[in-house]
C-alpha cells in the first residue's frame, strides 16, 4: 500500500514549488496576487517559492493553515481549533514552535517562556486574506534568523494596499454521524476587507475584520468563536521611502475533545470523535500595533517595531486520573504578556574590481514581561497552583553579513551574536526555584556557497550554527550551559531554474546536530532532556506546467533522527517524521480554477523504543472556484475520501476512571472526516 501511494504521490501534481534564481511576481488568480520570494540568488536550494494559484485556491479557515504552504511542513491540531497547531518540519517535531522561527512583518509571532511550551506560536491573529507573500528559509544558514530558527524559519507579509475591496460568506458542514446532524452547516465564516475611500498615490489605508464560528465535528460541541481585525494604513516619504503602521488582533473561546486514549476507543467507552474530560478548551486574545520605515533604493535601510498584548487560558486533562483519583488531572496553563521588538537592517552595495559587494548590518531587540501560571484544576475550577513566576526576558542580536558575488561563484558569509538576560520572580515560593537571573551570549557563524552553471542550474553549500532559546524557568534552575541548545547544520542541493517554462525542481541532502533536545514542558512544569540529537535527509521539491492553464507539483522529505548518546534501539526521537510528502494538481481556465491535493505522512515513532507508533495517513483536499464578473463562487472538500486518520498522536501514561493502574497508549486527537465548505465572495 505504501509503494502505491509513493508512486501515486510521485506522478501526482503538485504543491511545494522550486524556487527561482530571483524575485518572481506571480499572476493574480481569482484576484489574489501573491508573490513568494526567494532569500537571495544564492540562498540554499531548500528555500521555495509559491505561485498565486495554490496559494489563493487553500482553504482559509486560519492564517495557521497557510504553513502548509511550506514544502515538508505539517500541523496538527489537538486541543480545539483555538489553539495553536503542532508543527512539524525537516525531521522536528518542532510542538508549537520550538524550532521554526515565524514572524509577520518583521514582528514575532512565537512566544519564548510560554505558559504551554516553548516558542509557542500562535498564527489565529492575522486575517489569512491579507497575506502578500510568504518567505521561507530552511535551516539554520540565515543571519537574519536568530532564536528557534533551526528547522527554518518562516515570515508572512501583509499587504500594503488592498488589490480589490473583499466581502465573503462561507459555511459548511462535515461528515460524522446522524448523532451530529443538527451542526449540519453550523461553521460560518465572514469576511469584509475594505480600502479606505480617501486612499490616493501616496497614501493608502484599509480596514478588515474576520468572525468565524463552528461547532466542529466532535461529539463534544466545539463552540468555538474567532473574531479578527486589521487596520493598516501606508505612506510615501520622499522618493523612495514608505512608513507603515498597522494594528492586528483577535479573540477566540472554544471547547476541546483532547486526546483521547485508543484503548478507549477499542473498549467501546466512546467514539473515535469522543472526550474523556468535556470541560477542556481555552480561550486567548492578541493584539499588535507594528511600525516599519524604509527608504527604499538601492542601499534601503529598515526599521520595524512592534508592541503587543497578549492573553492566553488552557484546560487541558492528558492523563485523567493518574495522579488525582477523586478529581482528576485537568490542569490550567495561563500566560499574559506584553511584548516589544525592534529590528533595523541597513544594506550597502559596493563593488571590489568585478566583484559586486553588498553589506548586510543588522540587529533586533526583544523584551517579553511575563506573568505565567499552572494550576491543577476539576472542571474549570481551580484546585492548586503549580506554579506562579513573573518572568523577564529580554534579547540583542546584531548581525552582519557579507555577499561577495563573483559571476563563476557567490559567497555569503555571516555572524550572529545574541544576548539573553533571563530574569525569573517566583511568586509562588519566593525561596525556591525557579528564581534568579542568568545571562547568556551566543554567537553563530554562517556560510553559503553558490555555484551557478549555465542559466538553468545553480549549485549550493551552506553551514551555520543557531539555537533555540529554553524557558526562562528551565534556564534560572539549570546549572549548566546547554540550557540554550545549539545547532549546526549543513546542506548540498541543486535548484534546476525554469526549462522552457515547463519544468523547475530541486534537491538538497541535509544534516543537522542539536545539542541537547532539553526543552520545558508547560504541561506539568518541569524541564526535559533527551540528550544530543542528529537529523539527516533529503529534500525534493518539482513543478511542471506542461499547459498555460495546468500545472503539477509536489515535495517530498525523507529523513531520519536518532538521540546520539542512547543505545541502538533506545535512540528514536518520539514523534520525529520520516517521510512526508504532498503533491497537487491545479488547473485555471477562463474563470473556473480547481485544486486537487494530498497530503501524506508515514508511520513514526512515538516513544525512544518505538513500541508505540503514530500512525500516518494519506488525505486528499478539493478546492474549486468560478467567478462571475465580481462575484465568486466557491466550494472546498477536506479529506475527500472520508479517511479515518489521527491528526495528533502522543505516547501518554494515563488512567481512566475505574481502571487499576496506570497505562502507556496512544493518545489521539481525529482528524477530520469529509467536509464541505461552500461560500460567496463579492470583490470590488
Amino acid at each position: 500500500m505504501k509503494f502505491v501511494v509513493l508512486i501515486t504521490l510521485i506522478l501526482l501534481p503538485i504543491s511545494g514549488i522550486a524556487q527561482e534564481a530571483k524575485q518572481d511576481s506571480l499572476k493574480r488568480v481569482n484576484g489574489d496576487e501573491v508573490t513568494v520570494s526567494a532569500e537571495r540568488t544564492y540562498s540554499a536550494a531548500s528555500d521555495a517559492e509559491f505561485r498565486a494559484a495554490d496559494f489563493s485556491l487553500r482553504p482559509r479557515n486560519s492564517a495557521q493553515d497557510m504553513l502548509r504552504i511550506v514544502p515538508g511542513l505539517f500541523i496538527a491540531q489537538h486541543a480545539g481549533g483555538g489553539k495553536a497547531e503542532q508543527i512539524f518540519l525537516r525531521g522536528f517535531d518542532c510542538d508549537h514552535g520550538t524550532d521554526i522561527n515565524i514572524s509577520v512583518d518583521d514582528a514575532p509571532v512565537n512566544m519564548v517562556s510560554h505558559g504551554h511550551g516553548q516558542g509557542y506560536a500562535d498564527l489565529h491573529f492575522v486575517i489569512p486574506e491579507t497575506i502578500e507573500r510568504v518567505d521561507v528559509a530552511k535551516g539554520p544558514y540565515f543571519a537574519r534568523f536568530g532564536d528557534l530558527a533551526t528547522a527554518g524559519a518562516v515570515v508572512f507579509n501583509t499587504y500594503d494596499k488592498l488589490q480589490e475591496n473583499i466581502v465573503k460568506i462561507e459555511t459548511g458542514t462535515a461528515q460524522y454521524s446522524p448523532e451530529i446532524k443538527d451542526r449540519a452547516f453550523s461553521t460560518v465564516r465572514a469576511l469584509a476587507l475594505v480600502q479606505a475611500p480617501f486612499s490616493n498615490e501616496n497614501f493608502n489605508m484599509y480596514f478588515g475584520a474576520e468572525a468565524y464560528s463552528t461547532n466542529g465535528y466532535f461529539d463534544l460541541p466545539q463552540d468555538f468563536k474567532r473574531l479578527n481585525f486589521i487596520a493598516k494604513a501606508t505612506g510615501n516619504i520622499g522618493e523612495d521611502g514608505k512608513l507603515s503602521a498597522s494594528l492586528l488582533g483577535f479573540n477566540s473561546s472554544w471547547n476541546a475533545n483532547g486526546q483521547i486514549p485508543l484503548r478507549a476507543v477499542n473498549e467501546g467507552r466512546i467514539s473515535r470523535f469522543g472526550s474523556i474530560d468535556s470541560t477542556e478548551g481555552g480561550n486567548t486574545y492578541r493584539t499588535s500595533a507594528i511600525v516599519k520605515y524604509t527608504t527604499g533604493g538601492l542601499d534601503p535601510f529598515t526599521v520595524t517595531t512592534s508592541l503587543t498584548k497578549y492573553n492566553f487560558q488552557l484546560w487541558s486533562d492528558f492523563t485523567f486520573f493518574a495522579v488525582d483519583s477523586t478529581h482528576g488531572d485537568e490542569i490550567e496553563q495561563t500566560d499574559s504578556r506584553t511584548i516589544f521588538s525592534a529590528r533595523g537592517e541597513q544594506l550597502k552595495t559596493w563593488f571590489a574590481g568585478d566583484a559586486i559587494m553588498k553589506t548586510r548590518i543588522g540587529a533586533n531587540i526583544r523584551n517579553d514581561n511575563i506573568d505565567v501560571g499552572l494550576y491543577h484544576d476539576t472542571a474549570r475550577m481551580r484546585l492548586s497552583t503549580t506554579v506562579d513566576a513573573h518572568v523577564i526576558q529580554s534579547q540583542i542580536g546584531p548581525y552582519a553579513e557579507q555577499e561577495i558575488i563573483f559571476p563563476a561563484i557567490q559567497i555569503q558569509a555571516g555572524l550572529r551574536i545574541d544576548y539573553f538576560n533571563f530574569n525569573v520572580t517566583n511568586y509562588l515560593d519566593p525561596g525556591a526555584e525557579p528564581n534568579g537571573s542568568v545571562q547568556k551570549i551566543l554567537a553563530s557563524p554562517k556560510l553559503t556557497v553558490a555555484v551557478p552553471i549555465g542559466d538553468r542550474i545553480t549549485l549550493f553549500g551552506n553551514s551555520g550554527f543557531g539555537f533555540h532559546s529554553n524557558d526562562a524557568r528551565a534556564v534560572v534552575t539549570a546549572h549548566n550551559d546547554s540550557t540554550i541548545p545549539r545547532a549546526f547544520g549543513a546542506e548540498f542541493g541543486t535548484r534546476i531554474g525554469k526549462i522552457s517554462d515547463l519544468v523547475s525542481g530541486s534537491v538538497s541532502a541535509w544534516r543537522l546536530d542539536l545539542e541537547s533536545e532539553y526543552v520545558w514542558n508547560g504541561d506539568d512544569g518541569t524541564t526535559t532532556s533527551l540528550g544530543r540529537t542528529r537529523r539527516q535527509g533529503l529534500d525534493f521539491e518539482l513543478r511542471i506546467a506542461p499547459l498555460n492553464w495546468l500545472a503539477f507539483g509536489g515535495d517530498m522529505t525523507i529523513s531520519k533522527g536518532w538521540l546520539r548518546d542512547a543505545p541502538v534501539g533506545q535512540n528514536y526521537i518520539p514523534l520525529a517524521p520520516n517521510l512526508t510528502m504532498t503533491a497537487n494538481v491545479l488547473t485555471h481556465f477562463n474563470n473556473f480554477s480547481a485544486a486537487l491535493r494530498v497530503r501524506m505522512i508515514d508511520d513514526r515513532p512515538a516513544n525512544e523504543d518505538n513500541s508505540i507508533v503514530a500512525k500516518g495517513y494519506t488525505v486528499f483536499d478539493l478546492s474549486t472556484s468560478y467567478r462571475i464578473n465580481q462575484i465568486e463562487i466557491f466550494a472546498n472538500v477536506e479529506n475527500l475520501f472520508n479517511v479515518a486518520w489521527n491528526e495528533a498522536q502522543f505516547d501518554t501514561d494515563a488512567r481512566l476512571r475505574g481502571e487499576a493502574g496506570i497505562t502507556s497508549d496512544l493518545h489521539f486527537t481525529a482528524g477530520t472526516p469529509r467536509s464541505l465548505r461552500i461560500g460567496l465572495g463579492y470583490r470590488f
